[in-house]
Protein backbone atom coordinates (compact mmCIF):
# COMPACT_ATOMS: atom_id res chain seq x y z
CA UNK A 1 0.00 0.00 0.00
CA UNK A 2 1.50 3.02 -1.21
CA UNK A 3 1.35 6.91 -0.23
CA UNK A 4 2.95 9.40 -1.89
CA UNK A 5 3.73 13.54 -1.27
CA UNK A 6 5.59 15.14 -3.95
CA UNK A 7 6.36 18.89 -3.84
CA UNK A 8 9.43 21.42 -4.07
CA UNK A 9 12.11 22.29 -1.91
CA UNK A 10 10.99 23.17 1.68
CA UNK A 11 7.41 22.78 1.38
CA UNK A 12 7.65 20.09 4.65
CA UNK A 13 7.52 16.67 2.37
CA UNK A 14 9.87 14.52 5.42
CA UNK A 15 8.47 16.48 8.29
CA UNK A 16 4.84 15.97 7.28
CA UNK A 17 4.94 12.48 5.42
CA UNK A 18 7.04 11.24 8.72
CA UNK A 19 4.19 12.46 11.15
CA UNK A 20 1.63 11.22 8.52
CA UNK A 21 3.32 7.46 8.39
CA UNK A 22 3.52 7.46 12.02
CA UNK A 23 -0.29 8.25 12.70
CA UNK A 24 -1.07 5.64 9.97
CA UNK A 25 1.02 3.04 11.40
CA UNK A 26 3.11 3.06 7.62
CA UNK A 27 6.57 3.21 7.48
CA UNK A 28 8.20 6.47 6.09
CA UNK A 29 10.33 6.46 2.78
CA UNK A 30 12.68 9.55 2.35
CA UNK A 31 13.32 9.01 -1.75
CA UNK A 32 16.02 12.36 -1.07
CA UNK A 33 17.90 10.44 1.32
CA UNK A 34 18.75 8.00 -1.84
CA UNK A 35 19.79 11.24 -4.27
CA UNK A 36 21.60 12.62 -1.09
CA UNK A 37 23.32 9.16 -0.24
CA UNK A 38 24.89 9.53 -4.28
CA UNK A 39 25.23 12.83 -4.05
CA UNK A 40 28.13 12.00 -0.93
CA UNK A 41 29.14 9.54 -2.80
CA UNK A 42 29.44 11.85 -6.28
CA UNK A 43 31.60 14.32 -3.95
CA UNK A 44 33.70 11.39 -2.55
CA UNK A 45 34.77 10.66 -5.91
CA UNK A 46 35.84 13.89 -6.88
CA UNK A 47 32.58 15.21 -8.45
CA UNK A 48 33.72 12.70 -11.59
CA UNK A 49 29.88 12.12 -13.03
CA UNK A 50 31.69 8.72 -15.05
CA UNK A 51 32.63 7.55 -11.88
CA UNK A 52 29.91 7.51 -9.93
CA UNK A 53 27.75 5.86 -13.01
CA UNK A 54 30.82 3.01 -12.93
CA UNK A 55 30.16 2.69 -9.63
CA UNK A 56 26.05 2.26 -9.52
CA UNK A 57 25.86 -1.08 -9.89
CA UNK A 58 28.55 -1.62 -6.65
CA UNK A 59 27.40 1.80 -4.74
CA UNK A 60 27.42 -0.02 -1.41
CA UNK A 61 25.30 2.28 0.24
CA UNK A 62 21.98 0.93 2.35
CA UNK A 63 19.17 2.70 3.37
CA UNK A 64 16.88 1.79 6.30
CA UNK A 65 13.47 3.33 6.41
CA UNK A 66 11.12 2.58 9.01
CA UNK A 67 8.57 4.36 10.81
CA UNK A 68 9.52 8.10 10.88
CA UNK A 69 13.31 7.02 10.38
CA UNK A 70 15.10 6.99 7.84
CA UNK A 71 18.95 6.17 7.90
CA UNK A 72 21.76 5.95 5.47
CA UNK A 73 25.16 3.69 5.64
CA UNK A 74 27.90 3.36 3.07
CA UNK A 75 29.13 0.26 3.70
CA UNK A 76 29.62 -0.40 7.77
CA UNK A 77 29.58 3.50 7.99
CA UNK A 78 27.04 5.64 8.75
CA UNK A 79 26.71 8.63 6.47
CA UNK A 80 22.92 9.71 7.78
CA UNK A 81 24.21 13.03 9.07
CA UNK A 82 26.84 13.75 6.32
CA UNK A 83 24.18 13.58 3.50
CA UNK A 84 22.38 16.76 4.70
CA UNK A 85 25.60 18.82 4.45
CA UNK A 86 26.03 22.21 2.99
CA UNK A 87 28.27 20.55 0.05
CA UNK A 88 25.26 17.65 -0.55
CA UNK A 89 22.83 20.24 -0.48
CA UNK A 90 24.39 22.08 -3.20
CA UNK A 91 25.03 19.31 -5.38
CA UNK A 92 22.06 17.11 -4.64
CA UNK A 93 20.19 18.51 -7.95
CA UNK A 94 22.61 17.99 -9.97
CA UNK A 95 23.24 14.24 -8.89
CA UNK A 96 19.16 13.73 -9.51
CA UNK A 97 19.13 15.22 -13.19
CA UNK A 98 21.60 11.89 -13.97
CA UNK A 99 19.28 9.55 -15.73
CA UNK A 100 21.46 6.50 -14.62
CA UNK A 101 21.03 7.34 -11.05
CA UNK A 102 17.60 8.82 -11.05
CA UNK A 103 17.17 4.92 -12.85
CA UNK A 104 19.09 3.48 -9.97
CA UNK A 105 16.74 5.05 -7.36
CA UNK A 106 13.68 4.00 -9.16
CA UNK A 107 14.40 0.62 -8.32
CA UNK A 108 15.77 0.85 -5.14
CA UNK A 109 12.29 2.88 -3.86
CA UNK A 110 10.48 0.25 -6.01
CA UNK A 111 12.55 -2.58 -3.95
CA UNK A 112 12.20 -0.92 -0.62
CA UNK A 113 8.38 -0.52 -1.11
CA UNK A 114 7.48 -4.36 -2.02
CA UNK A 115 4.90 -5.48 0.19
CA UNK A 116 4.93 -2.84 2.68
CA UNK A 117 2.77 -0.06 4.00
CA UNK A 118 4.74 3.02 2.87
CA UNK A 119 4.58 6.78 2.83
CA UNK A 120 7.36 8.06 0.10
CA UNK A 121 8.22 12.03 -0.91
CA UNK A 122 9.97 13.03 -3.39
CA UNK A 123 9.82 14.67 -6.38
CA UNK A 124 8.25 12.27 -9.25
CA UNK A 125 6.93 9.69 -7.21
CA UNK A 126 3.50 10.00 -8.54
CA UNK A 127 4.36 10.88 -11.84
CA UNK A 128 7.29 8.58 -12.92
CA UNK A 129 8.04 5.98 -9.83
CA UNK A 130 4.65 5.02 -8.73
CA UNK A 131 2.15 5.87 -10.95
CA UNK A 132 -0.18 3.70 -9.69
CA UNK A 133 -0.07 4.98 -5.94
CA UNK A 134 -3.32 4.33 -3.82
CA UNK A 135 -2.97 7.93 -2.68
CA UNK A 136 -1.22 10.83 -4.01
CA UNK A 137 -0.56 14.46 -3.01
CA UNK A 138 1.26 17.36 -3.98
CA UNK A 139 2.80 19.77 -0.75
CA UNK A 140 3.42 23.13 -1.79
CA UNK A 141 3.99 26.69 -0.31
CA UNK A 142 5.01 29.82 -2.00
CA UNK A 143 9.05 30.72 -2.32
CA UNK A 144 9.51 33.09 0.42
CA UNK A 145 7.43 30.42 3.42
CA UNK A 146 9.80 27.43 1.86
CA UNK A 147 12.65 29.33 2.28
CA UNK A 148 11.84 30.70 5.41
CA UNK A 149 11.15 27.24 7.02
CA UNK A 150 14.17 25.53 5.56
CA UNK A 151 16.03 28.29 7.05
CA UNK A 152 14.38 28.09 10.69
CA UNK A 153 15.24 24.01 10.15
CA UNK A 154 19.00 24.57 9.90
CA UNK A 155 18.99 27.19 12.10
CA UNK A 156 17.46 24.57 14.67
CA UNK A 157 20.26 22.73 14.03
CA UNK A 158 22.92 24.89 14.80
CA UNK A 159 24.27 25.75 11.40
CA UNK A 160 25.47 28.84 10.10
CA UNK A 161 23.33 30.00 7.28
CA UNK A 162 21.67 33.44 6.18
CA UNK A 163 18.38 33.42 5.06
CA UNK A 164 19.62 35.04 1.42
CA UNK A 165 21.52 32.05 1.36
CA UNK A 166 18.45 29.12 2.12
CA UNK A 167 16.72 31.59 -0.38
CA UNK A 168 18.58 31.07 -3.19
CA UNK A 169 19.39 27.37 -2.83
CA UNK A 170 15.54 26.87 -2.75
CA UNK A 171 14.83 29.25 -5.63
CA UNK A 172 18.19 27.19 -7.32
CA UNK A 173 17.10 23.76 -6.85
CA UNK A 174 13.28 25.26 -8.04
CA UNK A 175 15.06 25.97 -11.40
CA UNK A 176 16.57 22.99 -11.75
CA UNK A 177 14.12 20.30 -10.64
CA UNK A 178 11.13 21.87 -12.68
CA UNK A 179 13.53 22.60 -15.88
CA UNK A 180 15.55 19.35 -16.81
CA UNK A 181 14.80 17.12 -18.93
CA UNK A 182 14.96 13.44 -16.74
CA UNK A 183 11.12 13.48 -14.90
CA UNK A 184 11.21 17.09 -14.04
CA UNK A 185 9.21 18.15 -11.04
CA UNK A 186 5.40 18.54 -11.60
CA UNK A 187 2.12 17.52 -9.86
CA UNK A 188 0.16 14.57 -10.97
CA UNK A 189 -3.03 14.59 -12.79
CA UNK A 190 -4.38 12.53 -10.11
CA UNK A 191 -2.80 14.24 -6.84
CA UNK A 192 -4.55 15.92 -4.47
CA UNK A 193 -3.07 19.49 -3.72
CA UNK A 194 -2.12 21.11 -0.37
CA UNK A 195 -1.24 24.80 -0.55
CA UNK A 196 0.65 25.01 2.97
CA UNK A 197 1.50 28.57 3.09
CA UNK A 198 -1.12 29.25 5.57
CA UNK A 199 -1.35 26.29 7.30
CA UNK A 200 0.14 24.91 10.46
CA UNK A 201 2.11 21.93 10.09
CA UNK A 202 -0.70 20.39 12.46
CA UNK A 203 -3.13 21.30 10.07
CA UNK A 204 -1.99 20.12 6.74
CA UNK A 205 -1.40 16.70 8.37
CA UNK A 206 -4.53 16.41 9.67
CA UNK A 207 -5.58 17.44 5.65
CA UNK A 208 -3.82 14.10 4.53
CA UNK A 209 -4.67 11.97 7.30
CA UNK A 210 -8.65 13.15 6.81
CA UNK A 211 -8.07 12.36 2.97
CA UNK A 212 -6.78 8.73 3.80
CA UNK A 213 -9.78 7.96 5.96
CA UNK A 214 -11.82 8.91 3.52
CA UNK A 215 -10.44 6.31 1.26
CA UNK A 216 -11.88 3.53 0.83
CA UNK A 217 -8.86 0.99 -0.06
CA UNK A 218 -6.81 2.71 2.95
CA UNK A 219 -9.65 3.41 5.73
CA UNK A 220 -9.84 0.00 6.33
CA UNK A 221 -6.34 0.26 8.43
CA UNK A 222 -6.40 1.95 11.47
CA UNK A 223 -5.23 5.56 11.16
CA UNK A 224 -4.91 7.57 14.47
Amino acid sequence: MIIVIDGPAGAGKSTTAKEVARRAGFDYVDSGAMYRGFTYLYLKLGQDRTRLIDILDNHRLRFDFHITEARVFHGDTEITGDIRSDSVNSHVSEVAAMEEVRDTVRQLLRDVSRDRKVVLEGRDLGTVVFPDADLKFFLTADPEARARRRYDERIRKGEQVSLDQVRENVDTRDRIDSTRDIAPLKKADDALEIDSTFLTFEEQVARILQYIRSTPTLSQDKVN
